[in-house]
């Protein structure tokens, strides 16, 4: 079976589970935790080896788990360990994550632009995000010169590219396959690909 199938298996049924419990978010966090002490080199070697016994796999599991996370968690750890699907934990949380978003129709949104944004700006972005997916918007910014204005949003795994930066390149694309000229905006002798604001560039 491949891995996404995998980790969609497991991460479906950490979902019913958590919402027979009630505990949705603090399964999720919980998984999330897990997933990130997987990904402690010294820890992953430990509980990969096949030549370490499975008795001190859950002993090592148990006292690192066992008060930090919901008894479904813990289960959760040690049947990966069991199984030998360490590899395959980050997997897991961001399938879990996914389903929870999706279960709340909620959207995460990565959003790059030139500048930093102030509040209002972050704002107006998370409300042009929301008309334009029908979910709530979770909104994490970063900033990149090179993108030199408009913005970039990845919302999952579809990226919204409004960028100066793209419509530069799309315009060279123009000129290089012989576009006429009356179908390009012209001002002032040259393309206008003024530096708006990050809310207007998804009013296109």
């Amino acid at each position: 079976m491949l891995k996404g199938a995998i980790a969609r298996r497991y991460a479906g049924a950490m979902f019913e589970l958590a919402l027979k419990q009630d505990a949705l978010e603090r399964t999720l966090d919980d998984v999330q935790e897990i997933a990130r002490l997987f990904s402690k080199r010294t820890l992953a070697y430990l509980l990969r080896e096949p030549k370490v016994p499975a008795q001190r796999k859950e002993n090592v599991l148990r006292e690192a788990l066992s008060s930090r996370v919901l008894p479904i968690s813990l289960n959760l750890a040690l049947l990966v360990v069991q199984r030998g699907l360490v590899d395959l934990m980050p997997n897991i949380a961001a399938e879990l994550q996914q389903m929870v978003l999706d279960y709340k129709n909620q959207a995460t949104a990565e959003v790059t632009t030139a500048q930093p944004m102030d509040e209002q700006q972050q704002a107006l972005v998370k409300q042009a995000l929301e008309k334009r997916t029908g979910k709530t918007i979770l909104l994490s910014t970063r900033v990149n010169p090179e993108i030199l204005g408009g913005v970039v949003a990845r919302v999952g795994d579809q990226v919204i590219d409004g960028s100066v930066q793209q419509r530069l390149q799309a315009l060279k694309r123009q000129l290089l396959t012989g576009v006429a000229m009356s179908s390009i905006d012209v001002l002032d002798g040259g393309a206008n690909v003024s530096a708006e604001s990050p809310a207007q560039a998804f009013q296109a």
